[in-house]
């Protein structure tokens, strides 16, 4: 059994199991996350960006004290296409990281809607390739 990491109050800091994370899929197989700011940092890491070799912005790291690990839903590996409606292909990494945080920090609504996708669900990020050799 696996010991999960305690808060300097003693509390787990696994994801809030009361309520599960807002996950709406749509019709293309696109992921709509809604992510509560009940921390004071969202908590995500990404990389990618228009001016990348990733065109995409991509999670790569969940930190535990965040809203979005608080929340669920967001996994590392999954490509952002849109940041509370704002779509981000085109966009230059710093440009969207500025966004993120921007709506992060935004008081007018409490919480922040991703629109993300599986890597492997994109046709937007390059696949690995195999070449097959026939004997005739």
């Amino acid at each position: 059994m696996q010991r999960l990491p305690l808060d300097q109050n003693g509390s787990s800091l696994e994801p809030n199991q009361d309520q599960p994370p807002h996950i709406v899929p749509d019709h293309r197989g696109n992921l709509h996350i809604t992510v509560k700011k009940s921390k004071p940092i969202l908590g995500i890491a990404i990389e990618g960006g228009a001016n990348t070799k990733h065109p995409l912005p991509r999670i790569i790291n969940i930190h535990e004290h965040g809203a979005a690990y608080d929340a669920g839903g967001l996994e590392v590996g999954q490509l952002i296409l849109e940041v509370d409606g704002n779509k981000v292909e085109g966009m230059h990494h710093q440009d969207v990281a500025r966004l993120i945080a921007e709506c992060f920090a935004a008081r007018d609504k409490n919480d922040i809607t991703f629109l993300v996708v599986e890597a492997k669900k994109s046709n937007l990020e390059p696949k690995p390739t195999a070449l097959i050799f026939l004997e005739a």
